[in-house]
């Protein structure tokens, strides 16, 4: 694996590589990063989804008062 290719997964991840990522080779760290780059996408829409349903409770004058103090 290239050190571009272990800054791409380390990047991903956050953290140092584990020492078992050495064993990949470049089309395997490819995969995995853009795995978890879509594994991540896919959180971040749940919760957003999550919170735009949570936000159906507040009564509709009060929600984007409710909205901007939660997310600002």
């Amino acid at each position: 694996m290239s050190a571009e290719e272990r800054a791409l997964l380390r990047a991903e991840l956050g953290v140092p590589l584990p020492d078992a990522f050495g064993e990949l080779d470049g089309p395997q760290a490819r995969l995995l990063a853009e795995a978890l780059r879509r594994a991540r996408q896919r959180r971040m829409s749940g919760l957003n989804e999550s919170v735009e349903d949570a936000l159906t409770l507040v009564p509709a004058l009060t929600r984007q008062p409710v909205r901007r103090m939660l997310f600002r």
